[in-house]
């Protein structure tokens, strides 16, 4: 399985309720595509997928459009693979990654 890191900064103002309504509509079609997914914070969530990093960017920004937001804001959508460096995540984000990264 591959692994994608999604990067999401709303356009509207941060703490706002469109920036919050924004952030859901994303989480749902994170949760639509993915299939399983760890958020590492606000606006960031690696999901695991064997689609393209340029077709679940296209999917996102599809599915916030769907939901209702017209403007995105920044969204980036990387392949994280076996040798991505990282530190800092609790043990069972690094078990999963791990798993998931494994052939």
């Amino acid at each position: 399985m591959s692994l994608v890191l999604v990067i999401h900064q709303p356009a509207e103002p941060p703490g706002s309720t469109a920036a919050e309504a924004c952030r859901a509509a994303l989480r749902e079609a994170v949760w639509e595509i993915a299939d399983s997914h760890w958020e590492i914070g606000l606006d960031a969530v690696l999901a695991s997928s064997d689609l393209s990093p340029g077709y679940l960017l296209s999917h996102f920004r599809r599915g916030l459009a769907q939901r209702g937001i017209a403007e995105a804001g920044l969204l980036l959508v990387v392949p994280v693979g076996p040798g991505a460096a990282r530190a800092g995540l609790p043990a069972q984000a690094e078990a999963w990654v791990a798993e998931t990264l494994s052939p």
